[in-house]
């Protein structure tokens, strides 16, 4: 009788402790489109009209541009968006190891200072948009990559990107 007492607290206890670990789990889930479109919405709404405008994205593309390009000479190399990632990275597990409310405004502020996406990133992107192949890019170059995505993205063609172009709906 006590060893069934036993095994049915037991039971009864790592029930419980699921029951505690499984919103961390469900949290860690991929991102729904619906969630991807209202972060980029988000990210690129300047004016809070819940659409992101081709001119908005190249403010954004300007904006990120200026923060990758530390020399000043125009040009963007891949040294430079190495440095730029490295940087807020060190930035970001600084704020990490805080505690309290100076984690809470350390994280915001890196939030809102958080370099944009620029268009040619990446290695691949950076080769695709490195379209005079002089290993940099300039605003120009950086600028029609952030037009052949804003294109590509905007699935309805209505010259904005909202949350409509994020369902998979099929173009008539």
């Amino acid at each position: 009788m006590r060893k069934n007492t036993l095994i049915l607290g037991a039971v009864a206890a790592s029930l419980a402790l699921t029951g505690f670990v499984a919103p961390t789990f469900a949290a860690r889930q991929k991102p729904t489109p619906e969630q991807r479109a209202e972060w980029t919405v988000k990210r690129f709404d300047t004016n809070g009209d819940n659409k992101v405008s081709l001119d908005e994205v190249h403010a954004r593309t300007a904006e990120a541009f200026k923060a990758f390009d530390a020399d000043g000479n125009g040009q963007v190399t891949r040294d430079e968006i190495k440095a730029q990632r490295k940087a807020h990275g060190q930035e970001w597990r600084a704020a990490k190891e805080k505690t309290g409310a100076d984690k809470t405004a350390a994280m915001e502020k890196l939030r809102e200072t958080r370099p944009a996406m620029l268009p040619g990133m990446r290695h691949k992107g950076f080769k695709r948009a490195d379209t005079d192949k002089n290993g940099s890019l300039s605003l120009t170059e950086v600028t029609a990559r952030a037009d052949q995505m804003f294109k590509r993205r905007d699935t309805n063609g209505d010259g904005v990107i909202d949350a409509s172009d994020f369902t998979k709906t099929k173009k008539i």
